[in-house]
């Protein structure tokens, strides 16, 4: 037995098919998928699907369902749809439902009093205060990063916090004499002689810089003695960072490997080259001052 639940329909629209057939207790139903289409201009849309209506006296009542939908007009009649009953000893019966027919058909339109029309242009409603609001937003939010952005900019090329104050550097003494300490601390002569005088003339590079101008951390070793012999220096002072330094490349470019008390001491020397240098520069800046003070005594 089979029917539909709509058998005239617009194109588009879609129906049910169904199937209802009985079996006994202990056998089984299958109805296959149908091909898709069904038919030209026919399409199934999933899969069938079966459930159980009844179960009285050893009777099982079954119903199959297939959806289906066209899109082009016109009478479809059906074909037949098979399935399969599976009985408990294990033989196979095919049976047949009766697909019906079905009709789809269009909107009908009066031809009689239908009057075409122009096609109207576009209704433009007037731009509200509401609607510029967020792109006003937008617009100052973008205008208030790039100002932030460019004044951040400025600060850093000043040597400025990113918020405007001034970043407070250590004098360069200061900052070789924290750097010696930590190296002294470390001991890394013990470890690796060659990374240890590399960092102990690193940071003597960076105070040179800072303390001459020199472009310290550039130059050779032969370099920065020859720009230091024109500066105002002990020669005792000048000396020792000579030695200093030229046994510092033996280690890192010679593979010497300097005595234990040899690579301690570099640190005092370091540290003594530093302060010589440092108190020698406060000299200077007082300097006028006191002849200032002398001059006014006369």
């Amino acid at each position: 037995m089979s029917y539909a639940i709509k058998d005239t329909l617009l194109i588009g629209d879609q129906t049910t098919l169904r199937f209802k057939t009985q079996i006994s207790q202990g056998e089984r139903f299958i109805f296959p998928a149908p091909q898709n289409p069904i038919m030209k201009g026919l399409e199934v849309i999933g899969a069938p699907v079966t459930d159980t209506l009844s179960n009285k006296d050893g009777v099982v009542e079954l119903e199959s369902r297939i959806t289906v939908t066209s899109f082009d007009s016109g009478s479809y009649s059906l074909p037949g749809f098979t399935a399969y009953r599976v009985k408990s000893d294990g033989t196979t019966d095919t049976l047949s439902f009766d697909g019906g027919t079905l009709e789809f058909t269009t909107i009908q339109i009066d031809t009689t009093s239908f009057k075409p029309f122009d096609v109207k242009g576009q209704m433009n409603y007037p731009y509200t205060i509401k609607e510029a609001l967020p792109w006003v937003g937008l617009l100052l939010l973008i205008i208030a990063a790039g100002y932030l952005i460019r004044r951040a900019i400025k600060n850093i090329r000043d040597k400025k916090s990113i918020f405007g104050k001034p970043i407070v550097e250590d004098p360069a003494h200061i900052v070789a004499l924290r750097e010696l300490e930590k190296i002294r601390n470390e001991k890394m002569w013990l470890k690796n002689q060659k990374e240890y005088y590399t960092r102990l003339t690193d940071a003597l590079r960076g105070y040179i810089e800072k303390r001459y101008g020199i472009q310290a951390m550039e130059q050779t070793s032969n370099e920065i003695l020859k720009d230091l012999a024109k500066q105002k220096m002990e020669p005792k002072v000048y000396t020792e960072l000579s030695n200093l330094l030229n046994l510092s490349d033996l280690v890192k470019f010679a593979k010497y490997t300097a005595p234990d008390q040899e690579c301690e001491s570099s640190i005092p020397a370091a540290v003594r080259f530093v302060n010589a240098t440092f108190l020698e520069q406060i000299e200077e800046r007082d300097a006028p001052k006191a002849k200032n003070i002398n001059d006014g005594g006369k």
